[in-house]
């Protein structure tokens, strides 16, 4: 589980994709959600990290990355936040964004590895 202590090493120093969805389980909008992140987690756990943290449990690491409103989506590519989302995020919407992002970053690899 990302926590403030582990965000740094985990997601910045290692320059990782990666997609952190801040919820709470008082929130209803998060519970829609909730079941999104699993399924998507789940189709794409060999090429990213997509994780769901609770913000009364991380609220260090919520406060840190500014987080007002829930649930709160926060992509990073290469250890880089290129989106932050609010609200309730669909599916479709989601997966096309991660797909986009798994595309980005691949094209930057490759251009990477011929220089």
């Amino acid at each position: 589980m990302i926590t403030l202590e582990k965000f740094d090493q985990e997601i910045i120093a290692e320059k990782r994709t990666a997609m952190l969805v801040f919820t709470a389980a008082w929130c209803r909008p998060c519970g829609l959600q909730k079941p999104v992140i699993e399924k998507l987690a789940a189709s794409f756990a060999a090429s990213m990290l997509i994780e769901i943290i609770d913000v009364d449990e991380q609220s260090d690491l919520a406060d840190r990355l500014e987080i007002r409103t829930l649930p709160a989506t926060l992509l990073y590519a290469e250890g880089e936040l290129i989106e932050h989302l609010h609200g309730y995020q669909a599916e479709d919407f989601l997966t096309s964004y991660v797909n986009h992002i798994l595309k980005m970053s691949q094209k930057k690899t490759d251009e990477n590895a011929k220089e």
